[in-house]
């Protein structure tokens, strides 16, 4: 038997043994090429399209990324051209005051949000809640998901505890596999184990999200992006349809995938930096903005994490939407700012020194 033969068997044992769907071994690390890799949901554009006004006159602005462990400010345009950013937007009082793009500007190109979904989950999920389909964030998860396999720490699962990453479900590498790579994300539920009670410690999962985006799918009998085109893309005038990835069931993966423009993102941001107004129309309650950009450690949870948000400092009062190789929805109330950061994967090193939230945080004390 040779040693080609034996590597191959070993590697039908391991995906056998851990149900790995095979393609994740080709297309590895998730990229912005994997919206044309899976199958995906269309989300509908508006009919009416809201555009942030232009600036007349760009202001300038200086940031230290701290990369170098130097204290060595440039503009923005140069900090975006030394690292691996698609497109940054700096808006402020609904006017874009900087825009950098690394492709031709008349092109109309889609980023992939990554993570940022969950934000757009928990959204969804309040208002949900606030029309009634769902009764609140207290509903017990089995409500919607009676295939959870039926002991006392799933009996008590409720929603907040997958909004707040702390419903204590055991991680699995194949099953985070499964759920990206496979073909049924539902059949994932039968699976899954606990490993401590809900509410006892915070975990970021992305099951906990696709958990969410499935039971918010039965509660308002559509899929997310049939729900997220009627409440979120019509009403806040999206310019550019997006799609949302999908299982072989049509089942969205809710934990991440959604592709749209940055100004569509940057409408998202609008949103929570009105509390859930839309040029005065109400598009979620106030009531669940206060739940969710709030600091609580109760029950398992941390002082910076809350309801799928990122809670920044007390002195700004900032918080954000994040997805993997750092794409950000930032919102800084006191100065009506708005940043949107959509980038490529960079080299390790640079990724982990760069700190993002330093350069929003420099950029808003400039405005």
């Amino acid at each position: 038997m040779n040693l080609k033969y034996i590597l191959h068997l070993l590697l039908m044992l391991c995906l056998c043994n851990s149900c790995i769907p095979i393609r994740s071994f080709f297309l590895a690390r998730p990229d912005n090429k994997d919206a044309r890799r899976f199958s995906s949901n269309f989300i509908n554009a508006s009919t009416d399209c809201f555009q942030f006004k232009t600036s007349k006159q760009e202001k300038k602005i200086r940031v230290n990324n701290w990369t170098s462990d130097l204290p060595q400010f440039e503009d923005l345009n140069s900090l975006c051209l030394n690292h691996a950013v698609r497109e940054l937007l700096v808006i402020q009082n609904d006017s874009l005051i900087f825009n950098y793009r690394n492709y031709d500007s008349n092109l109309k190109i889609k980023h992939p949000s990554y993570s940022i979904a969950k934000s757009i989950v928990s959204c969804l999920v309040g208002i949900a809640i606030d029309e009634g389909s769902i009764k609140g964030e207290n509903d017990l998860v089995t409500r919607w998901l009676p295939e959870l396999k039926k002991n006392s720490f799933s009996d008590s699962l409720r929603i907040h505890h997958l909004l707040n990453h702390t419903s204590g479900i055991r991680y699995s590498v194949s099953g985070d596999a499964r759920i990206y790579y496979g073909k049924n994300s539902t059949a994932e539920i039968k699976k899954l184990q606990f490993e401590h009670a809900p509410g006892s410690k915070q975990k970021y999962l992305n099951i906990n999200t696709q958990l969410l985006g499935i039971l918010l799918s039965r509660a308002v009998s559509m899929t997310l992006s049939e729900y997220a085109e009627i409440k979120l893309w019509q009403p806040l005038e999206m310019c550019e349809n997006a799609t949302w990835s999908s299982d072989r069931n049509n089942m969205e993966k809710a934990f991440c995938c959604i592709t749209a423009s940055a100004q569509d993102y940057a409408k998202f941001g609008r949103l929570y930096l009105n509390k859930g107004k839309w040029n005065g129309k109400t598009i979620f309650s106030e009531e669940w903005f206060d739940k969710s950009i709030r600091r609580d450690s109760t029950n398992g949870s941390s002082f910076n994490f809350n309801y799928s948000w990122h809670i920044g400092l007390k002195k700004y009062e900032d918080f954000m939407a994040i997805g993997l190789y750092k794409q950000h929805i930032y919102i800084y109330p006191e100065k009506n700012v708005i940043i949107v950061l959509l980038n490529d994967r960079e080299k390790k090193l640079i990724a982990e020194r760069v700190n993002w939230w330093n350069v929003f945080r420099q950029i808003g004390d400039q405005l």
